[in-house]
């Protein structure tokens, strides 16, 4: 079996669909130390967080909550979950909306509610008339930085520090968090820490009154949640001919890449910026590489690094096809990647790649959703490709 290969040692076929019971779909997927791999969403039949655990051979991890499944209800309506995250602790940090808030809850490693966080588990947080988490990161100290929006309109992309019990930790930003204008309507989707501990969001920027394309946008705040005008002069910058940035990874050298796609959807894209916020231009030749799989749109949610600087992008092609990528460090498709650099699968029927993590030992694990039919809802769908 070659690089890009579905791996058969992942239940049977390198594939595996959950069903929560509604119309669910996996947005975030993170690694365990152990391998055992946390794949999250929403979906279930009253609408809720939803987080499964499988262990390495594909099979649910009953260890957690009891059948590897745990649903998180807020007690309202239109509860979605956007993003997640893993602790040293192994404790889980799930992000997103419920209501008009942003909401967060974390799990302790059996997949129980960790009532260390706000008495309960879940905690919500109004930042505006409509707010939302989209990004976590766990800070080295325990603190949890979210990166979200408000709106509905003329709402500005949003950075949040919170303490460890889940109170709003007031010594950063005006009382826990930051608002980032760029002025459109701006939302923070990913998030991202350097090592000298600067908070990289990225993002996206939409006019408010012009039906003018879309931007992606990038901010860097410095620790105490000020906007650092060391990078690019002000704290953001406009990333002309992408469309939105999905996804943030900050290199071990401060470089600083994000993925997305260019305003047609024609390809996978991604961008690096160097530690000032100017293009890198070892990258593709002017800070730009993009990778095409289709003559229909290509769409690209998630992006990882691997130790060797190779980058992983994942998404799907319109119409339900899982789509990964792998680039060299210098943009270039990387050709021990299923010969050309590019994998693609499904599900049987339509499929769709939101997430993606690695594993310790180079595998590839991506997560999103597979359509049901008449009869059913969409499940989750997980698969692990060979590295």
């Amino acid at each position: 079996m070659a690089a890009g290969d579905l791996d058969t040692s992942f239940d049977g076929n390198g594939k595996k669909a959950i069903n929560f019971g509604g119309t669910d779909h996996a947005v975030a997927v993170l690694v365990q130390p152990d391998g055992r791999i946390v794949v999250v969403g929403g979906g279930a039949a009253a609408g809720s967080f939803c987080v499964a655990r499988l262990r390495r051979n594909g099979a649910l991890d009953t260890s957690f909550d009891g059948n590897g499944k745990k649903t998180v209800d807020f007690g309202g309506e239109n509860e979605l979950a956007f993003g997640a995250a893993l602790q040293p602790d192994g404790k889980i940090v799930l992000v997103g909306g419920a209501d008009l808030d942003a909401a967060v809850a974390r799990l302790n490693s059996n997949g129980s509610l960790d009532t260390t966080f706000s008495g309960d588990g879940r905690r919500k947080y109004k930042w505006g008339a409509l707010s939302r988490a989209m990004g976590v990161i766990v800070l080295p100290n325990g603190k949890l930085v979210l990166a979200g929006f408000t709106g509905p309109e003329g709402g500005n992309m949003q950075v949040a520090r919170i303490k460890p019990n889940g109170a709003p930790d007031t010594a950063f930003g005006t009382g826990g968090r930051t608002p980032i204008d760029f002025g459109g309507d701006d939302a923070g989707l990913a998030v991202a820490r350097q090592p000298n501990g600067r908070i990289v969001i990225a993002g996206v920027s939409r006019p408010t009154l012009s039906n003018d394309p879309s931007t992606a946008v990038v901010a860097r705040v410095r620790a105490t949640g000020v906007v650092d005008p060391d990078f690019d002069g002000d704290g953001r910058k406009m990333l002309t001919g992408m469309a939105a940035a999905s996804a943030v990874v900050v290199q071990p050298d401060r470089k600083i890449l994000v993925a997305g796609n260019p305003p047609d959807s024609s390809a996978m894209m991604v961008m690096r910026l160097n530690p000032n916020g100017t293009p890198d231009t070892a990258l593709g030749g002017d800070g730009t590489a993009t990778i095409d799989f289709s003559d229909e749109d290509d769409l690209c949610n998630a992006m990882a690094l691997q130790p060797d600087g190779k980058i992983v992008l994942a998404g799907y092609i319109a119409g339900g096809i899982v789509a990964v990528a792998r680039l060299n460090s210098d943009g270039s498709p990387d050709g021990t990647f299923s010969t050309d650099g590019r994998a693609m699968f499904d599900f049987g029927n339509p499929t769709f790649g939101n997430a993606v993590a690695l594993q310790k030992n180079g595998r590839i694990v991506v997560a999103g959703d597979v359509a049901g039919d008449l009869t059913a809802g969409d499940n989750f769908a997980v698969a692990r490709l060979r590295g």
